[in-house]
């Protein structure tokens, strides 16, 4: 029963990523593929929030230490704006512009950030 319930699951994952693989082609055309190419083997990132988009490059160290020292000297806000605009590929201004969708995209950028995880022990 456990493993039925987990391979409905997984086939919802896939079904739900090949929706979004098919919007994010019909929105972006080649230019999808073009950056997928462009920085394979890493991933690109994609918010989404309602019917707005953000194609997002992968993260770099640079990026990282910035978004960091910004969230402690500045706030979550630049941070999060700093990084949205230095990751931007394409997509919708208003997750940049306007309020709203700017927090919820907000949200969706710490997962940006979290590239693997990681453990950190002391023995």
């Amino acid at each position: 029963m456990e493993n039925e319930a987990k391979n409905e699951l997984q086939i919802a994952i896939e079904l739900a990523k090949k929706e979004l693989e098919e919007k994010l082609i019909k929105r972006f055309g080649e230019k999808l593929h073009e950056h997928k190419k462009m920085f394979a083997p890493r991933k690109l990132s994609v918010i989404e929030v309602e019917d707005k988009l953000a194609l997002l490059r992968p993260i770099g160290a640079t990026e990282v230490g910035e978004f960091s020292l910004l969230i402690v000297n500045e706030s979550l806000e630049k941070a999060s704006r700093y990084l949205l605009e230095e990751l931007w590929l394409d997509g919708d201004q208003e997750l940049k512009n306007d309020e709203e969708y700017f927090i919820a995209a907000m949200m969706s950028l710490q997962k940006v950030v979290e590239v693997k995880k990681s453990s950190f022990f002391q023995l």
